[in-house]
């Protein structure tokens, strides 16, 4: 019998080299997003040539950084491209500081939202500093279908108001009290495990730290949290495992 796979629900390949690209562990399967025009592009090529599920959006920070100029372009590529996902996309209120830099951000959001009903697709969330504005946002314009909360690092509160309306939780392997809330609390049948790479983990066979980590916290074996986990993002991804 083939071992079991397991899933890294959030990462970058785009960021590799190519002699990284070619060790990847075999029995891991990335989800690597893209969070600009020129990483969607990427991440496209590589998604491809992998053979891999794939996420494609226009960030919060991309906002700030190159402004909303070439939106609809951006848009249609993405449209065209036919990800498993609209993401990463959301709201950061860390480097958005000012009230021009949340409309932006704000509007650019809802333009990837209603992308992703148009494209009958679910929803990557970045979320920083912003959880209950995201889930405000997602409560007015009506938004029925799956979302994941990537890197989620707000409350319990924020985190089973999510799930109550549709959301799953990402969790990376990095301690924290609301972390550790978060996944003592919500079931695992709602969480899937990240490693962000290269940003938190170099490599995506980090994903076996955000395991751990669940393992740790919940006492569940981490046989069991990796097969869950691999299920939950299967099903939300759309690809079989």
């Amino acid at each position: 019998m083939a071992p079991k796979k397991l899933v890294d629900a959030h990462c970058h390949l785009e960021t590799f080299k190519p002699a990284q690209l070619e060790a990847l562990p075999k029995d891991i399967i990335p989800v690597t997003s893209g969070y600009s025009h020129h990483s969607n592009w990427k991440t496209l090529e590589i998604a491809q040539k992998l053979n891999v599920p794939f996420c494609m959006g226009i960030a919060p920070q991309t906002v700030l950084k190159e402004g909303t100029k070439h939106l609809d372009s951006w848009m249609q590529f993405i449209a065209e491209s036919n990800p498993n996902a609209v993401g990463e996309v959301g709201l950061d209120y860390h480097w958005g500081t000012t009230k021009e830099d949340y409309e932006a951000e704000e509007s650019v959001f809802r333009e990837m939202v209603e992308l992703a009903r148009t494209m009958d697709k679910p929803l990557v969330i970045h979320s920083r500093k912003a959880e209950s504005r995201v889930l405000d946002i997602l409560e007015e314009v009506a938004w029925k279908k799956p979302f994941m909360m990537h890197f989620f690092a707000g409350g319990l509160d924020e985190a089973a108001r999510a799930v109550d309306m549709g959301g799953i939780i990402s969790v990376v392997g990095l301690p924290s009290k609301k972390r550790k809330k978060v996944v003592s609390e919500i079931p695992l049948e709602k969480l899937v495990v990240e490693t962000d790479a290269p940003y938190v983990t170099r490599n995506i066979d980090g994903v076996h730290q955000s395991i751990e980590y669940v393992s740790r916290i919940t006492g569940i074996p981490t046989k069991e949290v990796g097969e869950v986990t691999a299920k939950n993002a299967a099903g939300f991804f759309g690809f079989k495992l």
